[in-house]
């Protein structure tokens, strides 16, 4: 039986799939997040937010409100784009009981930007219909706020990062990093180099450090890396009990790790209106005089 003629010029279904998928690499290129100006008070990039971090700590002239209390609250929470219609409402009864909101896929709204009187926001992954990325949200500004991206091996698109330092009091500063871990990968090489760029400005500074986010912590072989690298650093791990995060695996995906701070409370709270539920931390930061009389 002869076969049926093919069509030239016709293209076959793996050579559509290439198309489609340079495309799509094309257009991830296209839609990469903005770079801002690197000033004294922010950066784009790892290199550039070093320089900062590697000046002493010593407060630069400053108003007094921009320096923090001792005792804070912090939250992190991966809000799903904010795609459910109870987002809203919920950020905005856990935005009364934070001073310093770490949000993971959150995209550039007014409606963020008015839960408190400092707003941030780091661009990461764009669809076809809005930016997403990391948002800060804040009581107090900061000394300075860093925003930098990891791309994505397989699908090249970006995963954001944000580093911010805030002022204490006698000199002492606080550092607060909010990640969204890469996801898809072979290995850990890709992830490991995320992970490495935060550690290195962490090293940086002298002072305490919260470290938080969706870490996308998904493999034994992912979760063993950040242990290792964040108690180097000599950092802790905070616990929750009861525990209510994110498992993939068996693993938790979210968390909040901490150094030169003591933790007061810690707790998950769970939520409907995301696939993630929020992580809420109470700490005190104690501050040390030059002359090593600690405050408290």
């Amino acid at each position: 039986m002869a076969c049926p003629p093919r069509f030239k010029g016709v293209p076959t279904l793996p050579s559509l799939y290439l198309l489609l998928l340079l495309l799509y690499l094309q257009w991830q290129q296209a839609v990469l997040p903005e770079q801002v100006n690197n000033t004294a008070v922010s950066a784009n990039s790892p290199a550039h937010c070093a320089q900062p971090l590697a000046q002493p700590s010593a407060l630069p002239p400053t108003l007094a409100q921009q320096v923090i209390p001792a005792d804070i609250k912090v939250l992190s929470w991966n809000i799903y784009k904010a795609s459910h219609p109870q987002l809203l409402p919920d950020l905005q009864q856990l935005a009364k009981q934070a001073n310093v909101l770490l949000l993971q896929e959150a995209y550039d709204d007014p409606m963020f930007d008015a839960l408190k009187p400092y707003a941030r926001f780091s661009p990461g992954y764009r669809s076809y219909r809005q930016q997403t990325g990391l948002t800060l949200l804040s009581d107090w500004a900061p000394q300075f706020h860093c925003r930098f991206y990891q791309r994505e091996p397989w699908l090249r698109t970006p995963k954001a990062s944000s580093v911010s330092r805030y002022a204490v009091a006698n000199g002492v500063s606080l550092l607060v990093i909010n990640m969204h871990g890469i996801n898809f990968t072979l290995g850990i090489a890709d992830y490991r180099e995320q992970l490495n760029r935060l550690a290195k400005l962490v090293k940086l500074h002298q002072g305490s450090v919260i470290f938080a986010g969706d870490l996308n912590t998904w493999s034994d072989e992912r979760w063993r890396l950040v242990h290792r690298t964040l108690s180097d650093l000599g950092m802790q791990r905070v616990s929750f009990t009861p525990d209510h995060r994110t498992t993939v695996f068996g693993l938790p995906l979210d968390h909040i790790w901490i150094r030169g701070v003591t933790l007061t409370s810690a707790q998950t709270l769970e939520r409907t209106s995301s696939d993630h539920n929020p992580l809420l931390v109470s700490v005190h930061i104690t501050t040390e005089e030059p002359g090593g009389d600690k405050q408290h």
